[in-house]
């Protein structure tokens, strides 16, 4: 069997393992526009103030040798343009084409380009990807003030590590808070302090209407009609579902490429993973696109193991987000914000916790500010949509773990024998 996987990052490489456990045989293409083995997109920030290399293996998901032992061709500094799904056929911006039996679209997202005027002056950035951040890189020495467009996780995190560098940094976002889908007014309140402390402006509510300049950006017009003097700009305003080759091919595309239980879109033979996929959301209870790495990762095993024909259903994900800015930690999980389900909620001191809990007593989402260790045991909670009835009281405590469960469900859940 001939299998081609369009995109190189979090839910190929997952695929790839997927695939070799079980299949020694059949030929695995990789194809990737970039020309790098997969890495870490998180650290691309830390990539960008010199606190990670490209020549550690940290910055990357797989040792260097991963696509050799796992028998893989890689054709890496290759777009594919077209996709030809009855004739079974990708074809490469360099008119080469590629045969496959089953096909996997892994191809991320694509920067999101907001209607501004001037954003193609110099000074201006994106970070999506190691092009991007090496050009943002070696740009540093002309920026002594930056004004980040966004203040998504990737906006927040490069203003942090920019201001800890001594860049003049102003934050700009559109809503009233940063890391809005992420946390609610309060959780994101611990982030404002701390981003305030590290020297950084913040402008919420308001936005950017234009970038002026004679060749290099030199001052950003916001919609409210400040003016803010700066020598390089940072659009961080999110990724989209890099759909456009599913949607050229036919396939049924919404936000994202929509795709079954099992992974796979609207062609038998062609499947999606990751952030360019639209699955399903447990939490929600309907599909939409969660551009989150453990996902991705989820998605395409999945993916691979269903084109392998083992019929492995995806029963599901919902979000998921931590970051670190300064001093403040959080993780938050699925709603965060809501008027119509159960709200258990404490603020002591730097620490923040919220629970989200339904009329059936199951925990919707919560969120957890510097007091993150137990993230895992409310994770599983969402996921096996567990009976918080008996326990939800303890949620507020500062010590709660799996000592507040009783003797017998500890032995369950830890899958021992009582003794």
């Amino acid at each position: 069997m001939k299998i081609v996987i369009v995109g190189n990052s979090t839910a190929a490489v997952n695929a790839v393992e997927a695939i070799r456990e079980r299949d020694k045989i059949s030929s695995i293409t990789v194809v990737s526009d970039e020309s790098y083995r997969a890495y870490s997109h998180p650290l691309l920030p830390n990539l960008v103030i010199g606190e990670v290399s490209r020549a550690e293996e940290r910055f990357y998901y797989r040792k260097a040798d991963f696509y050799e032992s796992h028998k893989v061709k890689t054709v890496l500094g290759r777009k594919v343009v077209k996709l030809y799904p009855e004739e079974k056929v990708v074809e490469l911006d360099n008119g080469d084409k590629l045969e496959y039996d089953k096909l996997l679209l892994a191809c991320g997202g694509t920067p999101i380009k907001p209607p501004i005027e001037g954003l193609e002056l110099e000074g201006v950035h994106t970070l999506t990807n190691i092009k991007a951040a090496d050009k943002l890189r070696k740009d540093l020495k002309n920026i002594k003030q930056c004004v980040v467009v966004g203040a998504g996780l990737i906006g927040s995190k490069i203003a942090e590590k920019l201001a800890k560098k001594g860049v003049k940094v102003t934050l700009v976002e559109l809503t009233k808070r940063v890391l809005f889908p992420v946390l609610d007014d309060t959780g994101a309140d611990y982030i404002h302090k701390e981003l305030k402390r590290l020297g950084v402006t913040l402008v919420l509510n308001d936005a950017v209407s234009a970038l002026s300049g004679d060749k290099r950006v030199k001052q950003v017009i916001l919609k409210s009609g400040k003016k803010i003097e700066t020598d390089g700009v940072i659009v961080a305003v999110g990724v989209a579902p890099n759909a456009g080759l599913a949607k050229d091919a036919g396939l049924t595309v919404d936000r994202g490429v929509v795709v079954n239980d099992f992974m796979q879109t609207s062609n038998d033979n062609v499947f999606a993973a990751g952030d360019v996929a639209q699955a399903y959301d447990m939490v929600s209870g309907v599909k939409r696109p969660i551009p989150i790495l453990p996902l991705a990762a989820r998605q395409g095993r999945i993916a691979a193991l269903n084109m392998l024909g083992m019929d492995v259903k995806y029963k599901g994900g919902f979000a998921m987000n931590s970051i670190s800015i300064g001093k403040v930690s959080f993780i938050s999980m699925g709603i965060v914000d809501s008027d119509e389900l159960e709200v258990l909620s404490i603020k002591r001191g730097d620490e923040y916790r919220k629970f989200l809990i339904d009329p059936d007593n199951r925990l919707k989402g919560m969120i957890l500010v510097n007091n993150v260790e137990k993230a895992g045991m409310f994770n599983w909670m969402i996921q096996n949509r567990f009976d918080v009835s008996w326990i939800k009281d303890t949620f507020l405590n500062s010590d709660f773990g799996w000592k507040y469960f009783n003797k017998a469900f500890r032995v369950l859940r830890l899958d021992r024998k009582i003794k």
